[in-house]
């Protein structure tokens, strides 16, 4: 056990009341099997209904769940750099609380950091509305376009990645949505993994392309105005002062 590596998952939350008990019951199974020390960071975006009761009786019931309340909604982006600040883990591991994600598929991602720094779920079967897959397709057509970014499910929920990439990223409203294109300029490596996608069974999706397109668009261009200003330089050689 000496030689594991601790693991954090963090999870941004917000009115998830009915999903909390499964999720909780089937990523505590998975992680268990695992074997790894862990922790779960339950980030709940100032939830108006349930969702903090529940958090309250499942901390509870685990020592290794933690849970984070906020005053006021501040977002994704927002939940997940408080859950990244919190997290204690040698390896971070995010994944929304609206049961579509498949806390079976964690081993593999967390396999692909023995090579890379950053393993980003691919939903290759999305189990969303037309609408939502449409916007998805036009949002990362649209960012290899500007950015030649390739990656291909850039919204995917579920991630794993070192340490060193949740502590150095500063995350800014809605550019979670950017979070592999990022990681990449900074140096970081990144590959994609299969993984399983379930349609929604309850709760609402947070989901509003009426809310969300234009802000898409203006994180997008400033993305791409930081790709293009970003600096990258390599040193070859150092020499440092001599003393007598």
């Amino acid at each position: 056990m000496s030689s594991a590596k601790k693991l954090s998952v963090v999870l941004p939350l917000h009115n998830e009341e009915d999903n909390l008990e499964e999720l909780h019951s089937r990523l505590r199974a998975v992680l268990e099997d695992i074997g790894d020390p862990y922790e779960i960071i339950f980030v709940d975006d100032a939830s108006t209904d349930g969702s903090f009761e529940v958090l309250r009786d499942i901390n509870a019931n685990n020592p290794f769940v933690r849970v984070l309340h906020f005053k006021k909604n501040c977002g994704e982006s927002g939940a997940l750099a408080a859950g990244f600040s919190a997290a204690r883990g040698e390896v971070v591991v995010t994944m929304d609380a609206d049961l579509q994600s498949e806390p079976k598929d964690i081993p593999r991602l967390l396999e692909k950091l023995k090579d890379y720094d950053v393993a980003w779920g691919r939903r290759t079967k999305r189990q969303d509305d037309t609408i939502r897959k449409m916007f998805s397709w036009c949002g990362n057509f649209a960012r290899r376009l500007l950015i030649g970014d390739n990656a291909m499910d850039a919204g995917s929920p579920l991630r794993a990645m070192k340490r060193d990439v949740a502590k150095k990223i500063k995350l800014f409203k809605g550019l979670h949505r950017f979070y592999p294109t990022i990681c990449r300029m900074e140096g970081f490596s990144v590959t994609e993994v299969n993984i399983t996608h379930y349609p929604r069974i309850h709760g609402k999706s947070k989901y509003n392309i009426r809310n969300r397109l234009f802000g898409y668009i203006v994180d997008l261009l400033a993305v791409k105005w930081m790709h293009s200003r970003h600096i990258d330089y390599e040193i070859i050689e150092e020499l440092d002062e001599r003393t007598s």
